[in-house]
C-alpha cells in the first residue's frame, strides 16, 4: 500500500480536540517535503506519518507548532 521504500513514524500530539484539528495536522505535515501520508487520530493524541527516505523532525515540529499544536517527545 505504501510502496518500497517507504517508513513510518508515530508521533505524540498535544492539543487536537475534534476532526477538523486531525485535517489541520495532517495538512500541515503535507507541506513536509518526503511526506507521502499523514494520519491523525485526536482521541489518541497521535499522528502516523508515512514518508519516503529521512523525516526532518526539526520540520515536522515547527508545522505542528505552526499550525498550533505541540509535538511530545
Amino acid at each position: 500500500m505504501f510502496g518500497i521504500g517507504s517508513k513510518k513514524k508515530l508521533l505524540n500530539v498535544e492539543g487536537m480536540t475534534c476532526h477538523h484539528c486531525e485535517m489541520t495536522v495532517e495538512k500541515a505535515l503535507m507541506e513536509i517535503e518526503g511526506v507521502k501520508i499523514a494520519k491523525a487520530d485526536h482521541a489518541n493524541k497521535s499522528v502516523e506519518v508515512q514518508y519516503k527516505s529521512e523525516l526532518d523532525m526539526k520540520k515536522v515540529k515547527e508545522q505542528i507548532e505552526k499550525a498550533g499544536y505541540k509535538l511530545v517527545a
